[in-house]
Parts: C-alpha cells; structure tokens; sequence
C-alpha cells in the first residue's frame, strides 16, 4: 500500500509540474499576443504543446495565430482539425465549436 501511495503522489507531483509550465507558458503566449509578437506567441503555443500534445486551448490558438497574424491558412486548417479531431467525442467542447467555426469560414472562403 506504502509504495502504491508513493508511486500517486510522485504522479499528482509530476501533474502539477505539467499544469505549472503550461500556466507559464500560456502567459508568456497571451503577453506576446498582446503585443503583437507572433513569433515569441507561437513559439510558446509550441511549448504547451510538447509538454500536453492534446491541449486543444493551444491548438486553437495556434490556428488563430496562423489564420490571422501569420497569413499561413493551411497551418491554421490543421491545426483546426486537430482540435476537432481531439474533441470528437464531446461536440459541445468550447474549443471544438470555435475550431469548427473558423474551419468553415476558411473553406467557404477558399471556395
């Protein structure tokens, strides 16, 4: 049992680490959005991403960063289906529905 409860809160002690950096780098993300750095955003987007490949907040912003700071439209498609792709079984996540949004108005612009 000892070493069962060693083992969680070694788990719980890593979880937290990863949910740290991703505050971290989400704020240096936002700042450098705000400031219009797109570079500097993206390069922290791609940070959350290496340490949560499946956080969708990151994909979608990194769509919207590619869509409309970077003029870089099919980066932003794929990163769009990504989010969709790992929301699939919740269609009613926040993320999904804006990455379904803005997917459609990009294809219905390239026609």
């Amino acid at each position: 049992m000892k070493s069962f409860l060693t083992f969680r809160r070694k788990s719980t002690q890593q979880e937290d680490e990863v949910l740290s950096r991703i505050r971290v780098y989400r704020t240096h993300a936002a700042r450098a959005m705000s400031e219009e750095r797109w570079e500097i955003a993206e390069i922290f987007l791609d940070r959350i991403l290496d340490v949560d490949p499946h956080h969708t907040e990151a994909w979608l912003m990194k769509g919207h960063l590619r869509q409309h700071c970077r003029e870089d439209e099919s980066t932003a498609v794929e990163c769009y289906r990504k989010v969709i792709t790992l929301c699939r079984s919740d269609s009613h996540n926040p993320h999904a529905m804006r990455a379904r949004a803005s997917l459609s108005r990009l294809l219905a612009v390239w026609g």
